[in-house]
C-alpha cells in the first residue's frame, strides 16, 4: 500500500468560492500557528510584533475580520482575540502547512525500536502507540492488523488428557482462533471410532493440504471432498472463519492521554471521558475503515467533522496501514482541534509507511 504525501479529501470541503488574498493567507497561518503553540486566542498586535508581518496592526485588524466574515476565524464571548473555526483549521491543512518532517535521527532511531519487537505481537502494538503519542505529544490509537477477509493459513488439532479435542486455527495473518469440538460428534462423523491424536493428525494433514489461503465460502465448497472426520473439522474451520469475518477492530492500544489531558481545552477530565470511551468501541473504528481504504495516505477529521458530538471538540489524524488484500489495521493520533498538525501529519503517514513494511516484509517471508 503506496503512502505519499497524500492527504484525503476532507469530510467538510472547502466553499469552492473561497479564494484569500496573500495577506489574507498568511494571517490566517500565523493565527493558527500562534493559537496552536499558546491556546491563547489571538490580538493583531501581538501578531504584528510576535510574526514581524511587516504591515500596521490595523491592517491586521482588518484582514482578521474579513477571515472572520468567510467563517475561517471565530471569537470566544470571554476576549477580543481570534481564535481558528474547524473550517479555517480545515483551510489550512489543505493549503497553508508546512509540515514538519521526522528527522533522519528520528526515523532511525524509530526503525531500530521496531527492530527488537516481534513482528506479530502486542509489543508491536504498543509500541506503535507509544511512538507516535511520544512524537507528537497527542493521544494516540493503533489497532492490529487483520485481513479483510479471514483466511485459512493452517490448523491443529489436539487431543487433551480430560478427552477434549481442540481445534488450533492460524489463520494467515496470523491470528489465532481456538473451538473445543464435540467429542460425541466427532466420533460419529469418524465413524463410531474412538478419536486419537493419530487420526486428529491425519485429518489435519488433509485441512492443510487443502485449505490453505482459503476464505470460508471456500472452505465450505471444499468439505463433500474432504474425509469424514476432517470434513466434521473443515465445517468448524468455516465457522471460525465467518467468525472472523464478522468483526473488523478487535483490539484497540492507545497511548499519551495525559498528553491530551494536559491541554487547558481538556483540564476537566470528564470532558474527555466520552471521547475516550468512543475510541475504546469497535463500532466507532469499524466507521474509519471504509473511509481510509479509499482514500488511502492519511486522514484528518477536525471537529465537527466528526458525526459524534461528542468528539466535536477534538481532530483525528489517521491513515490505515497493512499488506494489500492480506491484514489491515489503522493508526493514529488525537487531539484537540488546536492540534500540531504540521508534526501530526508527517509522523502518522511515516508511521503507517515503515508499518507498511514490516508486514510486506513478514507475508513476503512466510509465503
Amino acid at each position: 500500500m503506496a503512502h505519499d504525501r497524500q492527504r484525503s479529501r476532507a469530510p467538510m470541503s472547502l466553499p469552492p468560492a473561497l479564494e484569500l488574498t496573500d495577506r489574507q493567507r498568511s494571517v490566517l497561518r500565523v493565527v493558527v500557528e500562534d493559537y496552536v503553540l499558546t491556546a491563547v486566542p489571538v490580538g493583531s498586535k501581538s501578531l504584528v510584533d510576535r510574526y514581524r508581518l511587516g504591515v500596521s496592526p490595523a491592517t491586521v485588524r482588518s484582514a482578521m475580520a474579513d477571515l472572520e466574515a468567510l467563517g475561517l476565524l471565530t471569537h470566544p464571548h470571554t476576549s477580543a482575540g481570534r481564535v481558528p473555526s474547524d473550517l479555517g483549521y480545515r483551510l489550512y491543512v489543505e493549503s497553508l502547512m508546512r509540515e514538519a518532517e521526522l528527522d533522519t535521527a528520528d526515523r532511525l532511531m524509530i526503525r531500530h525500536q521496531f527492530s527488537q519487537v516481534q513482528l506479530t505481537s502486542n509489543e508491536w502494538l504498543r509500541l506503535a502507540a507509544a511512538v507516535l503519542a511520544a512524537s507528537t505529544r497527542s493521544a494516540s490509537v493503533v489497532t492490529p492488523a487483520r485481513a479483510r477477509q479471514a483466511r485459512f493459513g493452517h490448523v491443529q488439532l489436539v487431543a487433551l488428557a480430560d478427552g477434549t479435542r481442540l481445534v488450533v486455527l492460524v489463520l494467515s495473518d496470523g491470528n489465532v482462533l481456538q473451538r473445543r469440538l464435540d467429542r460425541a460428534a466427532l466420533e460419529r462423523d469418524g465413524g463410531g471410532e474412538p478419536i486419537d491424536q493419530v487420526a486428529l493428525d491425519m485429518a489435519a494433514a488433509a485441512l492443510n493440504a487443502t485449505l490453505g489461503g482459503l476464505a470460508a465460502p471456500q472452505v465450505r465448497r471444499r468439505i463433500g471432498r474432504l474425509p469424514a472426520l476432517a470434513a466434521h473439522v473443515a465445517e468448524v474451520v468455516a465457522t471460525l472463519l465467518e467468525g472472523a469475518d464478522s468483526v473488523v477492530v478487535e483490539d484497540v492500544f492507545t497511548d499519551g492521554i495525559v498528553n491530551v489531558l494536559e491541554q487547558p481545552e481538556f483540564a476537566e477530565g470528564t470532558k474527555l471521558r466520552p471521547v475516550l470511551e468512543i475510541l475504546q468501541r469497535s463500532d466507532f473504528l469499524e466507521q474509519l475503515v471504509p473511509m481510509l481504504t479509499r482514500s488511502g495516505g492519511v486522514h484528518v477529521i477536525i471537529g465537527r467533522e466528526n458525526s459524534n458530538d461528542a468528539m466535536h471538540e477534538v481532530s483525528l489524524v489517521f491513515a490505515p496501514y497493512g499488506a494489500p488484500d492480506r491484514a489491515l489495521g489503522l493508526l493514529g493520533v488525537l487531539g484537540p482541534t488546536r492540534m500540531p498538525y504540521p508534526r501530526a501529519i508527517p509522523t502518522v503517514r511515516y508511521l503507517s509507511t515503515l508499518m507498511n513494511e514490516l508486514i510486506s516484509s513478514h507475508y513476503g517471508e512466510t509465503q
